[in-house]
């Protein structure tokens, strides 16, 4: 058990302070031997209250004593339960002749990882909700462009039927025109029959009488008609604007969503790189 350390582990443990410089953060070094642990610098928080002479034994189921019994580097992220904090441990088998005689091992915090993990994660799942989001939105705004190209279809048929129905007031007014002149006539001839003109005259008071109630109604049908198309060419005027507006917010969703993948992307290598390799 006692004896000399050999010259290459006594050259590392004095290096210890130069290889606890290489890393860019918080950081402790620990060396062992086949039998103990020979060397140790605790980082400013990094410290896992290890004690020189501590055995191989004890620490079996550490990082350090697992490369050296495999005689392969070793990365490895493990939990708090053997130090209290989560850690990521380095740990390279020390040779001589081809013979591992010890290891070396730097450990940092898990913390930062942990944290680019966990933002990682939820900066993954708020952009996936929000894409879904985003596409409902889309989706939404589709249809109603649609139901507006359908209700701008509908607005042309109500005007073609409006342009026809005015022609048969048009038409009523002519005849409603006709029939004034020939009730005038008529009412010019029973008084040129006099007596025998008589029932004549009351026919013709009741042509002239229909022929002013036609035309007011066709009046009052064409200042109707006038009304609906003017509401028509309103709401003709107010789908183009929601149209218009519709289309320009699917494009800007289909942007964000665009941006929601390259974000998701994002997430994705932030959680690649917070993975350790084994």
């Amino acid at each position: 058990m006692g004896g000399l350390m050999h010259e290459k582990l006594k050259a590392v443990v004095d290096s210890i302070d130069s290889y606890q410089s290489t890393y860019p953060e918080d950081a402790c070094i620990l060396i062992f031997d086949t039998e103990k642990v020979i060397g140790y610098k605790p980082g400013h928080y990094v410290d896992l209250k290890i004690r020189l002479g501590e055995t191989v034994e004890k620490h079996k189921n550490t990082t350090s004593v697992r490369a050296m019994h495999s005689k392969k580097f070793l990365r490895e992220e493990r939990n708090a339960q053997l130090f209290g904090f989560a850690y990521i441990a380095s740990a390279s088998p020390i040779y001589d002749n081809g013979k591992v005689i010890g290891v070396v091992t730097g450990v940092i915090s898990n913390n930062r990882m942990s944290n680019m993990r966990e933002v990682a994660n939820e900066l993954t799942s708020s952009v996936q909700e929000m894409a879904a989001t985003t596409e409902v939105l889309a989706q939404s705004s589709l249809d109603v462009s649609n139901r507006i190209d359908e209700l701008s279809r509908f607005a042309d048929t109500m005007n073609s039927n409006i342009e026809q129905i005015n022609e048969v007031v048009n038409s009523v007014k002519a005849i409603a025109l006709k029939s004034r002149i020939l009730g005038l006539n008529a009412s010019i001839e029973a008084a040129r029959s006099g007596e025998h003109g008589k029932g004549f005259a009351v026919v013709a008071k009741e042509i002239q009488k229909m022929a002013e109630n036609s035309n007011q109604s066709a009046d009052d049908i064409a200042q109707q008609l006038a009304n609906i198309t003017d509401a028509i060419q309103y709401i003709n005027t107010s789908t183009t604007q929601i149209a218009s507006f519709t289309e320009e917010y699917t494009m800007s969703m289909h942007e964000i969503s665009g941006t929601f993948t390259e974000m998701n992307t994002v997430g994705r290598k932030l959680l690649e790189l917070s993975e350790i390799d084994h």
